[in-house]
């Protein structure tokens, strides 16, 4: 979101809306030679997804916006999406307000599904 400072009130950017009530969904994440990541999603729609990082996260040392990663999504009751898909990191946003103050958001794109595979 951005702020519309003429009329000092936020502007929705995102194409659809996003669900905000989720329970116990997760991303994991690996890079090769360091340890798989996992975070909670906070907010996720068919097209992209929130997810909750530490600020003193190393994962943050080795995303930038714009880069492309495999995401695996972990939903206990099995909504979508569920499985692993490609996505592109939008934004990194510090949260400085709220319930998750003092966190940081990352906004990744889902731009595909990925065959599961037995790797």
């Amino acid at each position: 979101m951005r702020t519309d400072r003429s009329v000092d009130r936020y502007i929705e950017r995102r194409r659809e809306a996003r669900l905000a009530k989720l329970r116990n969904h997760r991303v994991e994440i690996k890079f090769a030679g360091h340890p798989i990541y996992q975070f909670k999603v906070t907010d996720v729609s068919t097209n992209g997804a929130g997810l909750l990082i530490n600020t003193d996260s190393r994962f943050l040392d080795q995303i930038e916006v714009g880069q492309t990663i495999a995401v695996n999504f972990i939903s206990p009751g099995g909504e979508e999406p569920a499985g692993r898909y490609q996505a592109e990191i939008r934004h990194v946003t510090e949260m400085d307000s709220g319930p998750y103050k003092g966190l940081k958001r990352v906004g990744i794109l889902i731009t595909e599904r990925l065959e599961d595979s037995d790797d």
